[in-house]
Protein backbone atom coordinates (compact mmCIF):
# COMPACT_ATOMS: atom_id res chain seq x y z
CA UNK A 1 0.00 0.00 0.00
CA UNK A 2 1.35 3.43 -0.85
CA UNK A 3 0.13 6.78 0.28
CA UNK A 4 -0.03 10.51 -0.32
CA UNK A 5 1.14 13.15 2.76
CA UNK A 6 -2.08 15.06 3.43
CA UNK A 7 -1.69 19.02 4.64
CA UNK A 8 -3.59 21.68 5.67
CA UNK A 9 -5.23 24.99 4.33
CA UNK A 10 -4.67 28.56 5.47
CA UNK A 11 -5.35 31.75 4.14
CA UNK A 12 -3.89 35.12 5.36
CA UNK A 13 -3.95 39.04 3.78
CA UNK A 14 -0.76 41.50 3.34
CA UNK A 15 -0.71 44.76 2.26
CA UNK A 16 0.71 45.49 -1.62
CA UNK A 17 3.53 47.33 0.41
CA UNK A 18 4.83 44.70 2.69
CA UNK A 19 3.91 41.89 -0.27
CA UNK A 20 6.52 43.75 -2.84
CA UNK A 21 8.55 44.33 0.38
CA UNK A 22 8.69 40.56 1.90
CA UNK A 23 7.46 40.41 5.17
CA UNK A 24 6.64 37.64 7.95
CA UNK A 25 2.76 37.11 9.52
CA UNK A 26 1.53 34.65 11.93
CA UNK A 27 -1.32 33.01 10.83
CA UNK A 28 -3.47 30.69 13.16
CA UNK A 29 -4.66 26.69 11.61
CA UNK A 30 -6.87 24.39 13.31
CA UNK A 31 -4.54 21.92 13.71
CA UNK A 32 -1.21 23.44 13.50
CA UNK A 33 -2.44 26.50 15.97
CA UNK A 34 0.24 29.87 15.00
CA UNK A 35 2.55 29.71 12.92
CA UNK A 36 5.01 32.03 11.58
CA UNK A 37 4.74 32.18 7.67
CA UNK A 38 7.66 34.22 5.57
CA UNK A 39 5.74 35.95 2.83
CA UNK A 40 8.98 36.65 0.57
CA UNK A 41 9.70 40.12 -1.47
CA UNK A 42 7.51 40.32 -5.09
CA UNK A 43 4.60 37.89 -3.79
CA UNK A 44 1.24 38.16 -5.67
CA UNK A 45 -1.90 37.74 -4.79
CA UNK A 46 -3.10 34.08 -4.92
CA UNK A 47 0.39 32.66 -4.03
CA UNK A 48 0.80 29.55 -1.87
CA UNK A 49 3.15 29.33 0.51
CA UNK A 50 4.11 26.23 2.34
CA UNK A 51 4.58 26.01 6.24
CA UNK A 52 6.08 23.16 8.19
CA UNK A 53 4.24 22.88 10.80
CA UNK A 54 4.19 20.29 14.35
CA UNK A 55 1.37 18.57 12.30
CA UNK A 56 2.84 18.30 8.92
CA UNK A 57 2.52 20.77 5.86
CA UNK A 58 0.47 24.26 5.83
CA UNK A 59 -0.34 25.66 2.38
CA UNK A 60 -1.16 29.59 3.09
CA UNK A 61 -2.78 31.55 0.23
CA UNK A 62 -1.16 34.77 0.20
CA UNK A 63 -3.94 37.68 -0.37
CA UNK A 64 -2.68 40.66 -1.34
CA UNK A 65 -4.90 43.64 -0.21
CA UNK A 66 -5.27 46.14 -3.17
CA UNK A 67 -4.10 49.92 -2.25
CA UNK A 68 -6.18 53.19 -2.24
CA UNK A 69 -6.88 54.77 -5.48
CA UNK A 70 -4.21 57.13 -6.49
CA UNK A 71 -4.47 60.49 -5.78
CA UNK A 72 -5.87 63.65 -8.00
CA UNK A 73 -3.50 64.85 -10.77
CA UNK A 74 -1.85 67.38 -10.32
CA UNK A 75 -3.60 70.51 -10.74
CA UNK A 76 -2.40 73.68 -12.74
CA UNK A 77 -1.49 71.49 -15.82
CA UNK A 78 -1.19 74.25 -18.37
CA UNK A 79 -4.05 74.00 -21.22
CA UNK A 80 -1.04 73.58 -24.19
CA UNK A 81 2.41 74.06 -25.35
CA UNK A 82 5.15 73.07 -23.37
CA UNK A 83 5.44 72.78 -19.45
CA UNK A 84 5.79 75.66 -17.84
CA UNK A 85 8.98 75.94 -15.72
CA UNK A 86 9.06 73.86 -12.80
CA UNK A 87 6.29 71.74 -13.99
CA UNK A 88 5.51 69.30 -13.04
CA UNK A 89 6.84 69.33 -9.88
CA UNK A 90 9.82 66.61 -9.06
CA UNK A 91 8.41 63.22 -8.30
CA UNK A 92 5.09 64.03 -10.29
CA UNK A 93 4.50 62.28 -13.64
CA UNK A 94 3.84 64.03 -17.24
CA UNK A 95 -0.03 64.63 -17.76
CA UNK A 96 -1.01 61.15 -19.33
CA UNK A 97 1.57 59.69 -17.27
CA UNK A 98 1.28 57.13 -14.64
CA UNK A 99 2.48 58.21 -10.50
CA UNK A 100 5.22 55.94 -9.83
CA UNK A 101 4.53 53.16 -8.91
CA UNK A 102 0.87 53.24 -10.26
CA UNK A 103 -0.48 52.04 -13.44
CA UNK A 104 -1.57 53.59 -16.31
CA UNK A 105 -4.83 55.43 -17.04
CA UNK A 106 -7.67 52.90 -17.16
CA UNK A 107 -5.62 50.05 -15.73
CA UNK A 108 -6.64 47.99 -12.89
CA UNK A 109 -4.26 48.57 -9.89
CA UNK A 110 -2.06 45.40 -9.04
CA UNK A 111 -4.69 42.62 -7.16
CA UNK A 112 -7.65 44.64 -8.08
CA UNK A 113 -10.32 43.89 -9.95
CA UNK A 114 -11.03 44.63 -13.85
CA UNK A 115 -14.00 46.91 -13.62
CA UNK A 116 -17.10 45.08 -14.86
CA UNK A 117 -15.36 41.70 -14.36
CA UNK A 118 -15.46 39.90 -11.03
CA UNK A 119 -12.38 39.60 -8.57
CA UNK A 120 -11.58 35.97 -8.17
CA UNK A 121 -8.84 34.83 -5.61
CA UNK A 122 -7.14 31.48 -5.46
CA UNK A 123 -8.87 29.73 -2.28
CA UNK A 124 -6.44 27.20 0.23
CA UNK A 125 -5.29 24.07 -1.63
CA UNK A 126 -8.28 21.31 -1.14
CA UNK A 127 -6.38 18.48 1.22
CA UNK A 128 -6.11 15.20 -0.33
CA UNK A 129 -8.79 12.99 0.53
CA UNK A 130 -7.73 9.63 1.97
CA UNK A 131 -9.12 8.09 -1.46
CA UNK A 132 -5.45 9.63 -2.97
CA UNK A 133 -4.26 6.49 -1.57
CA UNK A 134 -3.29 3.78 -4.10
CA UNK A 135 -2.82 0.35 -3.53
CA UNK A 136 -0.56 -1.75 -6.14
CA UNK A 137 -2.35 -4.51 -7.43
CA UNK A 138 -0.50 -7.68 -8.33
CA UNK A 139 -2.63 -10.20 -10.26
CA UNK A 140 -1.18 -14.02 -10.45
CA UNK A 141 -1.34 -15.79 -13.90
CA UNK A 142 0.89 -17.46 -15.95
CA UNK A 143 0.38 -21.16 -17.94
CA UNK A 144 -2.45 -22.77 -16.84
CA UNK A 145 -1.54 -26.69 -16.63
CA UNK A 146 -4.51 -28.55 -16.86
CA UNK A 147 -3.76 -31.73 -14.36
CA UNK A 148 -6.29 -33.82 -12.75
CA UNK A 149 -8.35 -31.40 -12.49
CA UNK A 150 -5.67 -28.62 -10.90
CA UNK A 151 -3.71 -25.65 -12.24
CA UNK A 152 -1.32 -23.08 -10.62
CA UNK A 153 -1.09 -19.25 -11.01
CA UNK A 154 2.74 -17.34 -10.62
CA UNK A 155 2.27 -14.29 -8.43
CA UNK A 156 2.62 -11.62 -10.90
CA UNK A 157 3.53 -7.49 -10.10
CA UNK A 158 2.15 -4.34 -11.35
CA UNK A 159 0.18 -1.20 -11.33
CA UNK A 160 1.38 2.07 -9.85
CA UNK A 161 0.00 5.20 -7.58
CA UNK A 162 -1.51 7.98 -8.71
CA UNK A 163 -0.98 11.49 -6.81
CA UNK A 164 -3.97 13.39 -6.96
CA UNK A 165 -3.96 16.94 -4.92
CA UNK A 166 -6.56 18.61 -6.00
CA UNK A 167 -6.63 23.18 -5.80
CA UNK A 168 -9.54 25.04 -4.54
CA UNK A 169 -10.69 28.29 -6.35
CA UNK A 170 -12.36 30.62 -4.35
CA UNK A 171 -15.21 32.71 -6.10
CA UNK A 172 -15.99 35.46 -3.35
CA UNK A 173 -15.71 39.28 -3.36
CA UNK A 174 -13.51 41.78 -1.72
CA UNK A 175 -13.90 45.08 -0.15
CA UNK A 176 -11.74 48.09 0.09
CA UNK A 177 -13.69 50.02 2.32
CA UNK A 178 -12.56 49.84 5.93
CA UNK A 179 -14.87 47.51 8.25
CA UNK A 180 -17.21 49.67 10.08
CA UNK A 181 -16.32 49.46 14.29
CA UNK A 182 -19.25 47.45 16.32
CA UNK A 183 -20.09 47.80 20.24
CA UNK A 184 -20.53 44.32 21.88
CA UNK A 185 -24.10 44.08 21.41
CA UNK A 186 -24.24 45.37 17.66
CA UNK A 187 -21.71 42.49 17.38
CA UNK A 188 -23.86 39.96 19.08
CA UNK A 189 -26.70 40.97 16.97
CA UNK A 190 -24.43 40.48 13.66
CA UNK A 191 -23.68 36.90 14.26
CA UNK A 192 -26.68 36.37 15.09
CA UNK A 193 -28.60 36.93 12.18
CA UNK A 194 -25.43 35.36 10.25
CA UNK A 195 -25.92 32.94 12.07
CA UNK A 196 -29.77 32.45 11.47
CA UNK A 197 -29.63 33.38 7.78
CA UNK A 198 -27.06 30.25 7.22
CA UNK A 199 -29.21 27.80 9.44
CA UNK A 200 -31.87 27.97 6.84
CA UNK A 201 -29.83 27.60 3.78
CA UNK A 202 -27.64 24.89 5.77
CA UNK A 203 -30.34 22.92 6.29
CA UNK A 204 -31.41 21.74 2.88
CA UNK A 205 -27.93 20.18 2.71
CA UNK A 206 -28.74 17.27 5.16
CA UNK A 207 -28.99 14.11 2.90
CA UNK A 208 -26.98 10.81 2.32
CA UNK A 209 -28.33 11.30 -1.84
CA UNK A 210 -24.71 13.08 -3.67
CA UNK A 211 -27.51 13.95 -6.49
CA UNK A 212 -29.57 16.12 -3.73
CA UNK A 213 -26.33 17.64 -1.76
CA UNK A 214 -25.45 18.53 -5.48
CA UNK A 215 -28.87 20.30 -6.41
CA UNK A 216 -28.74 22.47 -2.74
CA UNK A 217 -25.09 23.13 -2.58
CA UNK A 218 -25.11 25.98 -4.57
CA UNK A 219 -27.89 28.08 -2.86
CA UNK A 220 -26.12 27.06 0.61
CA UNK A 221 -22.74 27.79 -0.37
CA UNK A 222 -23.79 31.70 -1.70
CA UNK A 223 -25.54 32.11 1.24
CA UNK A 224 -22.42 31.61 3.28
CA UNK A 225 -20.06 33.47 1.55
CA UNK A 226 -22.08 36.41 1.62
CA UNK A 227 -23.19 35.99 5.35
CA UNK A 228 -18.86 35.51 5.86
CA UNK A 229 -18.56 39.05 3.68
CA UNK A 230 -21.52 40.62 5.99
CA UNK A 231 -19.30 39.87 9.11
CA UNK A 232 -15.95 41.49 7.33
CA UNK A 233 -17.32 44.35 6.43
CA UNK A 234 -17.73 45.22 10.80
CA UNK A 235 -14.90 45.36 12.80
CA UNK A 236 -15.04 43.19 15.94
CA UNK A 237 -15.05 44.40 19.40
CA UNK A 238 -11.24 44.49 21.24
CA UNK A 239 -10.38 41.34 22.40
CA UNK A 240 -12.21 38.97 19.09
CA UNK A 241 -10.62 40.53 16.58
CA UNK A 242 -8.26 37.78 15.33
CA UNK A 243 -10.95 35.26 16.10
CA UNK A 244 -13.50 37.11 14.10
CA UNK A 245 -10.80 37.63 11.23
CA UNK A 246 -10.30 34.19 10.81
CA UNK A 247 -13.56 32.78 11.63
CA UNK A 248 -14.77 35.11 7.99
CA UNK A 249 -12.18 33.42 6.39
CA UNK A 250 -13.15 29.95 7.41
CA UNK A 251 -16.69 30.28 6.56
CA UNK A 252 -15.71 31.77 3.12
CA UNK A 253 -13.62 28.87 2.37
CA UNK A 254 -16.59 26.35 3.87
CA UNK A 255 -18.98 28.03 1.20
CA UNK A 256 -16.36 27.39 -1.81
CA UNK A 257 -15.79 23.79 -0.15
CA UNK A 258 -19.76 22.61 -0.38
CA UNK A 259 -20.23 24.03 -3.67
CA UNK A 260 -16.57 22.52 -5.46
CA UNK A 261 -17.63 18.98 -3.50
CA UNK A 262 -20.72 19.03 -5.09
CA UNK A 263 -19.76 20.16 -8.98
CA UNK A 264 -17.25 16.90 -8.07
CA UNK A 265 -17.51 13.26 -8.66
CA UNK A 266 -17.27 11.84 -5.43
CA UNK A 267 -14.60 9.79 -4.66
CA UNK A 268 -16.57 7.56 -2.54
CA UNK A 269 -19.68 7.35 -3.79
CA UNK A 270 -21.59 5.31 -0.91
CA UNK A 271 -20.61 8.16 1.63
CA UNK A 272 -22.90 10.26 2.86
CA UNK A 273 -22.00 13.42 1.41
CA UNK A 274 -23.52 15.21 4.35
CA UNK A 275 -21.17 13.61 6.98
CA UNK A 276 -18.76 14.52 4.93
CA UNK A 277 -18.99 18.09 5.08
CA UNK A 278 -19.35 17.97 8.57
CA UNK A 279 -16.23 16.06 9.21
CA UNK A 280 -14.21 18.28 6.84
CA UNK A 281 -11.77 20.69 8.48
CA UNK A 282 -13.25 23.36 7.50
CA UNK A 283 -16.07 23.02 9.39
CA UNK A 284 -13.36 21.89 12.12
CA UNK A 285 -12.39 25.49 12.03
CA UNK A 286 -15.72 27.37 12.14
CA UNK A 287 -16.46 25.42 15.54
CA UNK A 288 -13.14 26.04 16.75
CA UNK A 289 -13.28 29.88 15.50
CA UNK A 290 -16.78 30.18 17.21
CA UNK A 291 -15.40 28.55 20.82
CA UNK A 292 -12.89 31.15 20.22
CA UNK A 293 -15.82 34.26 20.30
CA UNK A 294 -17.42 32.45 23.28
CA UNK A 295 -13.63 32.47 24.95
CA UNK A 296 -13.54 36.23 24.26
CA UNK A 297 -16.89 37.03 25.45
CA UNK A 298 -19.67 34.68 26.44
CA UNK A 299 -22.32 36.60 24.67
CA UNK A 300 -20.30 35.82 20.91
CA UNK A 301 -22.47 32.91 20.51
CA UNK A 302 -22.00 31.50 16.89
CA UNK A 303 -22.46 28.48 14.92
CA UNK A 304 -25.75 26.86 16.15
CA UNK A 305 -26.11 25.91 12.38
CA UNK A 306 -23.36 23.70 12.50
CA UNK A 307 -23.66 20.44 13.78
CA UNK A 308 -20.66 18.26 16.06
CA UNK A 309 -19.06 15.99 13.46
CA UNK A 310 -19.82 12.77 13.35
CA UNK A 311 -17.78 9.89 14.80
CA UNK A 312 -15.48 8.11 12.57
CA UNK A 313 -17.05 4.46 11.96
CA UNK A 314 -15.33 1.67 10.32
CA UNK A 315 -17.95 -0.81 9.16
CA UNK A 316 -16.89 -4.32 7.94
CA UNK A 317 -18.32 -7.46 6.58
CA UNK A 318 -16.52 -10.89 6.89
CA UNK A 319 -14.28 -12.49 4.94
CA UNK A 320 -15.47 -14.43 2.31
CA UNK A 321 -18.83 -12.45 2.70
CA UNK A 322 -20.38 -13.09 -0.86
CA UNK A 323 -22.34 -9.89 -2.05
CA UNK A 324 -23.31 -10.80 -5.39
CA UNK A 325 -23.60 -14.01 -7.57
CA UNK A 326 -25.68 -14.65 -10.65
CA UNK A 327 -26.27 -17.12 -13.47
CA UNK A 328 -25.14 -20.76 -13.23
CA UNK A 329 -22.20 -21.81 -11.57
CA UNK A 330 -18.97 -24.18 -12.74
CA UNK A 331 -16.10 -26.10 -11.27
CA UNK A 332 -13.44 -23.24 -11.59
CA UNK A 333 -11.70 -22.02 -8.41
CA UNK A 334 -10.28 -18.20 -7.97
CA UNK A 335 -7.75 -18.13 -5.37
CA UNK A 336 -7.44 -14.41 -3.47
CA UNK A 337 -4.76 -13.24 -1.19
CA UNK A 338 -5.44 -9.62 -0.09
CA UNK A 339 -3.35 -6.86 0.37
CA UNK A 340 -3.62 -4.33 3.39
CA UNK A 341 -6.87 -2.91 2.53
CA UNK A 342 -10.23 -4.27 2.99
CA UNK A 343 -11.76 -4.96 -0.37
CA UNK A 344 -14.50 -5.73 -2.40
CA UNK A 345 -13.22 -8.47 -5.71
CA UNK A 346 -15.16 -9.20 -9.04
CA UNK A 347 -15.08 -11.55 -11.34
CA UNK A 348 -16.40 -9.80 -14.45
CA UNK A 349 -16.71 -11.34 -17.91
CA UNK A 350 -14.38 -9.95 -20.20
CA UNK A 351 -16.83 -8.40 -22.60
CA UNK A 352 -19.40 -7.91 -20.14
CA UNK A 353 -20.10 -5.39 -17.41
CA UNK A 354 -22.05 -7.35 -14.85
CA UNK A 355 -20.28 -9.63 -11.79
CA UNK A 356 -20.60 -13.13 -12.05
CA UNK A 357 -19.02 -13.05 -8.59
CA UNK A 358 -17.87 -10.39 -6.66
CA UNK A 359 -16.72 -11.36 -2.72
CA UNK A 360 -15.36 -9.61 0.27
CA UNK A 361 -12.20 -10.39 1.77
CA UNK A 362 -10.34 -8.25 4.75
CA UNK A 363 -6.97 -6.59 4.57
CA UNK A 364 -4.40 -9.42 4.97
CA UNK A 365 -6.91 -12.17 4.28
CA UNK A 366 -7.12 -14.90 1.99
CA UNK A 367 -10.37 -16.68 0.32
CA UNK A 368 -11.11 -19.47 -2.59
CA UNK A 369 -14.32 -18.50 -4.73
CA UNK A 370 -15.68 -21.53 -6.00
CA UNK A 371 -18.11 -22.55 -8.74
CA UNK A 372 -16.95 -20.35 -11.44
CA UNK A 373 -18.20 -21.25 -14.88
CA UNK A 374 -16.40 -21.52 -17.82
CA UNK A 375 -15.70 -17.76 -19.67
CA UNK A 376 -12.71 -15.38 -19.95
CA UNK A 377 -12.52 -13.07 -17.13
CA UNK A 378 -11.56 -10.14 -15.61
CA UNK A 379 -10.77 -9.03 -12.08
CA UNK A 380 -11.87 -5.48 -10.23
CA UNK A 381 -10.97 -4.41 -7.08
CA UNK A 382 -12.65 -1.91 -4.80
CA UNK A 383 -10.95 -1.31 -1.35
CA UNK A 384 -11.50 1.38 1.13
CA UNK A 385 -12.27 1.40 4.47
CA UNK A 386 -15.79 1.72 6.76
CA UNK A 387 -18.33 -0.87 4.44
CA UNK A 388 -22.02 0.73 4.03
CA UNK A 389 -24.29 -2.20 3.65
CA UNK A 390 -27.12 -0.52 2.33
CA UNK A 391 -25.04 1.55 -0.62
CA UNK A 392 -22.46 -1.43 -1.01
CA UNK A 393 -19.56 0.48 -1.16
CA UNK A 394 -16.43 1.95 1.12
CA UNK A 395 -16.89 5.51 2.66
CA UNK A 396 -13.12 6.11 3.09
CA UNK A 397 -10.20 5.98 1.68
CA UNK A 398 -11.77 4.33 -1.65
CA UNK A 399 -9.67 3.11 -4.61
CA UNK A 400 -11.40 1.02 -8.04
CA UNK A 401 -8.82 -0.82 -10.02
CA UNK A 402 -8.74 -3.94 -12.71
CA UNK A 403 -5.69 -6.15 -13.21
CA UNK A 404 -5.79 -5.97 -17.33
CA UNK A 405 -5.11 -9.70 -17.91
CA UNK A 406 -7.78 -11.85 -18.82
CA UNK A 407 -8.23 -15.23 -16.96
CA UNK A 408 -9.93 -17.99 -18.61
CA UNK A 409 -11.85 -20.89 -17.45
CA UNK A 410 -12.01 -23.94 -19.01
CA UNK A 411 -13.51 -27.60 -18.11
CA UNK A 412 -13.11 -31.01 -19.23
CA UNK A 413 -14.09 -34.17 -18.00
CA UNK A 414 -10.58 -34.40 -16.29
CA UNK A 415 -9.52 -31.04 -15.05
CA UNK A 416 -10.74 -27.53 -13.89
CA UNK A 417 -9.31 -24.11 -13.97
CA UNK A 418 -7.91 -22.64 -10.57
CA UNK A 419 -6.45 -19.00 -10.65
CA UNK A 420 -4.61 -17.47 -7.67
CA UNK A 421 -4.31 -13.69 -7.26
CA UNK A 422 -2.14 -12.28 -4.58
CA UNK A 423 -3.30 -8.65 -4.19
CA UNK A 424 -0.37 -6.64 -3.04
CA UNK A 425 3.19 -6.35 -4.44
CA UNK A 426 5.51 -9.55 -5.27
CA UNK A 427 8.60 -9.64 -6.36
CA UNK A 428 9.48 -10.36 -9.41
CA UNK A 429 5.78 -9.87 -11.02
CA UNK A 430 4.64 -7.91 -14.01
CA UNK A 431 0.58 -8.02 -14.37
CA UNK A 432 -0.65 -4.95 -15.99
CA UNK A 433 -2.99 -3.11 -13.55
CA UNK A 434 -5.42 0.03 -14.03
CA UNK A 435 -6.80 2.45 -12.00
CA UNK A 436 -11.25 2.99 -12.41
CA UNK A 437 -13.47 5.85 -12.26
CA UNK A 438 -15.62 5.08 -9.67
CA UNK A 439 -18.64 5.59 -12.20
CA UNK A 440 -17.07 2.60 -14.77
CA UNK A 441 -16.72 0.35 -12.12
CA UNK A 442 -18.75 -2.56 -12.33
CA UNK A 443 -22.10 -3.73 -10.02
Amino acid sequence: MTGDPGFSSAIIEVPQAEAAAGTTKVVWSPTHGPLNVVVPPGTVDGAVVWVQGPAGNVAVTVRVSSPFSPPPPFAGVPASGPPAPGYPPPGQPFPGQPYPGQPYPGQPYPGQPVPGQPHTFAGPPKAPSGNARRNSLIGGTLAVVLVLGCCAGVRLIGGGDDDRAGKRTGGTSTTTSAPTPVNPEQYVQALASADTAIGAAFGTLKTADNAAFAKAAPAAAGTIRAESEKLRAIEAPSGAETAHEQLTLELGSMGDMIEESAAAKPDCPAASPWNTMLQSGWAEGVREDARKLAVADPRYAFGKFLPAAPKETNRRLKTGKILKRSGPGGRGHLKIKNGDDDAAISLVPAKGKKPVVTVYVRGGGSYTVKGVRDGTYRIYKASGADWNADKKGFTRDCSFSRIEDTFKYTTTSVAYTIWSVTLTPVLGGNAKTSELDPDSFPN
